[in-house]
């Protein structure tokens, strides 16, 4: 029989978990280094990729050999990031982690989002480069070819769409919403709005230097022989010794120029010394005028509102963590005293993990009421503060409203289903229940306020991580999960509190999570008027609740029963004796 080897044998890996190691997961600190240097990457992309097809053509990055490297290297980062989301969890609507790699994968292959990717993907600058490469050796006198380079820059515009992921980044990145979270509303949305203004400049000024050198078909000495708007400034405007937008070398004088162009249009000033001259640019100068107009009311409207706090959702959300960040300062020990000595005798944990998920918390609620406005708002209590228009209902209209509204939350509660309350019945219940906000990492057991009760998750994704005993929460290594398909403490809530004890369960939100609160004294009241629903369904999980109570009574009763041995009593006072 052969002896397996120990440094070859593998842990056994449980069945539902099989390949689940190679999952990346969103908050993970590799995933999240790797999606704030992916940021920076694509707002590298937001100003190069525009500035390369539109200005230089591409010559200056492959004429500088650093430079060249550089967007290889860049390119090889963004096919890996590409290929990551085959293994990448996710987030779906109800905040649930997805970690199934068969689900990863099949989601992302069946969407647009990964083919758009993968055209991106093709090599268009190593074919530029070998083209330049050798146009240069044959001493040809354009250094690209015309038919050619048009195509290729068409796969590095594709390389765009991924932009529209900086938001999602944004919000995902642990570090920019830490920095995000300290910095003052107005700033830092006067500071965005300034950097819009600047992306939309400088992609229209790169257009427009794009449509000279179609008209053209080139930056050399034959652009000034071609009719397009640099020839025709050249004629008018140019003076020696100044800007010379003419040639391949002196992109940056032509992006001086179109940029010119382009912050006199948007601004609506128009000096007149730059102009159309071809049928392109004429119809490309029109639609500017026109979105110019509309996009600088935008901008001037976005700073006024900005300045005389016209936004209030954000406003309030700034107050709200301004007065947080005031009462994490009165902490003590500070915030940023990481004495854990003192730490361990106050029992509280560290002053700033605490004070990061408070902050968290503040923005987490932000976030969702900006997400989805039919959530309302969940720091309220019942269901008339997070819809307001239902009071202004008859009372028939405000019956069907609240069915309509919370049916499918009862209906996973079998003895408060429509199979045993009537609708009159689950109408009052609705306006009994409680909504409530729960942050990413908070332990839960009861409420302090209304006790136990059963809780349905509208949002958010929990785990039964353990018991509550007197000395504390008693963490189990076996746990079990619930999203917004599975009600919690719905059998527990039958039980009182007294037979229960301090034996309680033990909740772990996992995300910011949305809860519908039912109070253990409105079942009560319920199955109280409704005896089918108690003598149908309810009472036989009551039952079921206290025979599990009563076996794992017994069990822990028999591990912890002393073991009394005389022989070993008479062993030990032979051992002791004086004689």
């Amino acid at each position: 029989m052969m002896v397996p080897n120990d440094r070859k044998s593998k842990p056994p890996i449980h069945p539902s978990l099989e390949g689940e190691r190679y999952v990346l997961y969103p908050r993970g600190r590799w995933v999240q280094n790797w999606d704030n240097m992916f940021l920076l990457l694509l707002l590298y992309y937001c100003f190069s990729i525009p500035y390369v097809i539109g200005v230089s053509g591409g010559y200056r990055m492959y004429k500088i050999k650093p430079w060249l490297g550089f967007n290889m290297f860049l390119n090889m980062l963004y096919i890996i990031d590409t290929f990551m989301y085959f293994f990448r969890a996710y987030y779906d609507e109800n905040g649930k982690l997805v970690y199934n790699l068969r689900m990863i994968r099949r989601k992302y292959f069946f969407s647009s989002y990964f083919w758009l990717n993968l055209v991106a993907c093709f090599p268009a600058q190593a074919i530029l480069y070998a083209t330049f490469r050798v146009r240069g050796h044959v001493g040809a006198g354009e250094p690209f070819d015309p038919e050619l380079i048009y195509p290729l820059q068409l796969f590095q515009l594709l390389r765009l769409i991924r932009i529209t992921r900086i938001r999602f980044l944004a919000k995902s990145s642990l570090v920019f919403r830490e920095w995000w979270e300290r910095q003052d509303v107005v700033h830092a949305m006067l500071a965005y709005e300034i950097f819009m203004l600047m992306v939309v400049a400088h992609w229209i000024s790169c257009i427009w230097s794009l449509i000279a050198l179609i008209e053209a078909g080139t930056f050399g000495d034959a652009l000034a022989d071609e009719p397009n708007w640099i020839s025709q400034w050249m004629d008018q405007s140019y003076v020696d010794g100044g800007i010379n937008p003419i040639g391949w070398e002196n992109d940056i004088e032509r992006y001086g120029l179109s940029l010119f162009w382009s912050i006199q249009s948007i601004t609506s000033i128009g000096y007149g010394n730059i102009s159309p001259v071809t049928v392109a640019e004429y119809y490309f100068a029109n639609f500017l005028m026109l979105l110019s107009g509309i996009f600088w009311a935008y901008i001037i409207g976005k700073i006024i509102g900005i300045a005389q706090y016209i936004s209030a959702d954000r406003m309030a959300y700034k107050r709200k963590m301004e007065e947080m960040n005031e009462m994490i300062g009165c902490f003590s020990p500070k915030v940023g005293d990481k004495d854990e000595a003192t730490d361990t005798q106050i029992g509280v944990g560290r002053g700033d993990i605490v004070a990061q998920r408070m902050r968290r918390f503040v923005s987490n609620h932000y976030d969702s009421k900006a997400l989805d406005q039919t959530y309302g708002d969940f720091n309220t209590e019942t269901l008339e503060q997070i819809f307001p228009s239902i009071n202004g209902l008859s009372p028939e209209l405000r019956r069907l409203a609240s069915i309509h509204l919370m049916r499918k939350y009862f209906e996973l509660v079998p003895y408060l289903s429509s199979a045993y309350l009537s609708t009159e019945e689950q109408s009052r219940l609705a306006f009994k229940c409680k909504f409530l906000e729960m942050s990413r990492g908070e332990l839960y057991t009861t409420h302090p306020k209304y006790g136990r009760g059963i809780m349905i998750l509208r949002k958010g994704f929990v785990i039964r991580s353990g018991s509550e005993w007197i000395n504390g929460v008693y963490e189990s290594p076996r746990f079990a999960t619930y999203g917004t398909d599975k009600p919690i403490g719905v059998d527990d809530s039958l039980v009182e509190d007294e037979y229960l004890g301090m034996q309680r369960p033990a909740y772990r939100f996992i995300s910011y999570s949305l809860v519908i609160f039912i109070p253990q004294s409105v079942v009560y009241e319920v199955l109280s008027t409704n005896r089918e629903a108690w003598r149908d369904c309810a009472r036989w999980r009551y039952l079921r609740v206290c025979l599990r109570k009563w076996a794992r009574d017994r069990r822990f009763i028999n591990d912890h029963r002393p073991v009394i041995d005389d022989r070993w009593v008479d062993r030990r006072k032979l051992r002791h004796h004086p004689g």
